[in-house]
C-alpha cells in the first residue's frame, strides 16, 4: 500500500516519518493489537481505506494528553487576548456588579410567576 496522500495539494509521506499505518482490512483482523501495541507504545496507528487516511487510533493516555494540552491551550490563548484588549485600551475596566446595578432597562419577566414563565 502506498503510504502517501494527497492533502491540501502537498504530499503527505507517512512512511519517512516511520509512523505505523494499517488498512482498514488489517485493523479489523488486528484490532485487539493494534490497542495493546498504542497503549504498549504511546504511538499512533494511521488506518487507511483505499490508500487515504480515514482515522488514527491512539491510548486513551495520549488522548487525555492530546485534551488537556489542547484546554490550556484554549485558555492561554483567551488570556492573551483578554491582555490584548486591556493593553489597547483606551476604555475602563467595569466591575460587573456596577454594570448590574446600573442597568435601568425593565425586566417585564421579572414579575411574572413560574407557572406563566413555563409551559
Amino acid at each position: 500500500m502506498d503510504k502517501s496522500t494527497i492533502i491540501s495539494g502537498e504530499r503527505i509521506v507517512l512512511k519517512t516519518f516511520d509512523l505505523k499505518t494499517k488498512s482498514v482490512t488489517e485493523a479489523k483482523k488486528d484490532f485487539s493489537k493494534i490497542i495493546k501495541d498504542t497503549q504498549d507504545t504511546g504511538e499512533p496507528v494511521f488506518i487507511f481505506n483505499h490508500n487515504k487516511p480515514e482515522a488514527v487510533i491512539i491510548s486513551n493516555e495520549v488522548y487525555e494528553t492530546l485534551i488537556r494540552k489542547y484546554e490550556e491551550m484554549e485558555d492561554q490563548l483567551f488570556y492573551n487576548q483578554l491582555q490584548k484588549r486591556v493593553d489597547a485600551g483606551p476604555g475602563k475596566l467595569v466591575p460587573s456588579k456596577e454594570v448590574l446595578d446600573t442597568s435601568n432597562e425593565p425586566n417585564p419577566f421579572q414579575s411574572m410567576p413560574d407557572k406563566d414563565l413555563f409551559d
